[in-house]
């Protein structure tokens, strides 16, 4: 018997309320912003607290990034495994603990080279918030309302994006207007984000379903359930399609989120601007790439309910990489070219998460669904790795936007790669066995 339980357009998977649908959308709304934050403000560290000549601030960026998605790499695919054997909601509000505790303490680093023990700290958290918002919303939503409630969770994250980086972004700003020192007030940024996911963590763990998949007595080891997640690709090749939008996607939104920030807070002295001037225009920036990309969400995701999955991929990731090529030849970060690029890159970053993630709901057998999706999340946190690394290289070593035209090429190859599929592996194997 099919589900009827709706929340708003969105058909419910059986045993769901629209508490737990309500519930995923805060956590859309706040923990992936979280996640994104530190990356943000830290070009405001690097020049105000720590003095990073500049030509060095990319690689360092590149690598600390680099660093904190190797320890995700390492225990992402096994936090969504275990999530199948002990339930989604306490990994999540775990993991946004943590995020809290790095928070804190990020800011307080005396050198710069504390930061690296300070990130692997944040990186525990980060590596347990993303995999369980992805996996509870596959579990959350029936098969034919993905594609919607993936563009309602992402159109939730693009308004919190919008608001920390217009609110907090501008916070430092505001404090050293009013006199406070430089090093108070990027301390006092990073510690409000801190309070926010305390407060998020004690509503989820109110609102989310426990998501258990299996009992005491029948828990699946985790190494074979990886072993599943990846032999999943094997066999069907739009898995191993969506593991590809997974590493772009993902790529894309640590760049944005890392480089963006970086490029305009280092070319602020270029314009007569403070840094603090320069982290309130990025966040100008990113909040118009997220704003945008609110409204483009419900498009995308209408698109990629009514129309074949692959061929949702490839579209996104053709408007994806034009995008990124076209920001990566933008010379002046406070020009309103600049602006307009950005609203085109808001449609490029979100088409790619929607279509991908559709995908990959669509596709992920049912009995497996944790042990896939932890493997997208394992192959997401690759292309951040290789994304934030490669970037901090070419941020230094070729240009300020260099990191742009690097997700550019990579996001056309995935939509070559969706053209390729679409055209000699045209069916699919699970969406009849996961519809609803």
């Amino acid at each position: 018997m099919s589900n009827t339980n709706q929340f708003g357009p969105v058909t419910l998977a059986p045993g769901y309320t629209r508490t737990n649908a309500f519930g995923f959308l805060l956590a859309a709304f706040t923990a992936i912003p979280l996640v994104s934050f530190i990356n943000f403000a830290q070009p405001f560290l690097l020049e105000e607290v720590f003095h990073v000549p500049k030509e060095e601030q990319g690689v360092l960026t590149g690598q600390l990034a680099a660093m904190q998605e190797f320890i995700v790499l390492l225990l992402m695919g096994v936090v969504g495994a275990s999530s199948d054997n002990f339930g989604r909601r306490i990994i999540m509000v775990v993991g946004l603990a943590i995020l809290a505790l790095g928070l804190v303490i990020y800011p307080l680093a005396t050198a710069a080279s504390d930061l690296y023990a300070y990130r692997i700290i944040f990186a525990i958290g980060a590596s347990m918030v993303p995999v369980m918002y992805s996996v509870t919303l596959h579990d959350t939503s029936a098969n034919k309302s993905r594609g919607v409630f993936t563009a309602m969770g992402s159109f939730c994250t693009g308004l919190g994006m919008v608001l920390i980086s217009m609110q907090i972004g501008k916070l430092p700003q505001r404090l050293i207007a009013q006199g406070v020192d430089p090093i108070m007030a990027g301390r006092y940024a990073y510690w409000a984000m801190a309070a926010l996911a305390v407060v998020v963590a004690l509503l989820i763990h109110c609102m989310w379903k426990s998501g258990r998949a299996t009992t005491a007595t029948e828990k699946t080891p985790v190494l074979k359930l990886m072993r599943e997640g990846f032999g999943e690709a094997a066999t069907n090749p739009r898995i191993a399609l969506s593991y590809f939008t997974a590493f772009a996607s993902r790529g894309d939104l640590v760049v944005i989120g890392t480089f963006m920030s970086l490029w305009v807070v280092q070319s602020s002295s270029d314009f007569a601007l403070t840094s603090a001037e320069g982290l309130a225009r990025a966040g100008i920036m990113v909040a118009i790439v997220q704003g945008v990309a609110m409204i483009w969400a419900i498009a995308m995701g209408i698109l990629s309910d009514r129309i074949n999955r692959v061929a949702s991929v490839c579209i996104g990731f053709t408007i994806a990489a034009f995008a990124y090529m076209n920001i990566s030849f933008i010379d002046n970060p406070f020009s309103s070219s600049a602006l307009f690029a950005c609203a085109l890159l808001g449609i490029g970053e979100i088409s790619t998460i929607v279509s991908g993630s559709a995908l990959i709901g669509e596709e992920a057998p049912a009995e497996r669904r944790g042990s896939v999706l932890g493997v997208f999340n394992v192959i997401g946190a690759t292309g951040i790795l290789l994304g934030t690394y490669f970037g901090g290289v070419v941020f230094d070593g070729i240009g300020k936007t260099a990191p742009f035209m690097l997700m550019g090429i990579i996001n056309g190859l995935v939509a070559v790669t969706a053209l390729s599929i679409l055209v000699f592996a045209p069916s699919h194997q699970n969406a009849k066995n996961n519809a609803d």
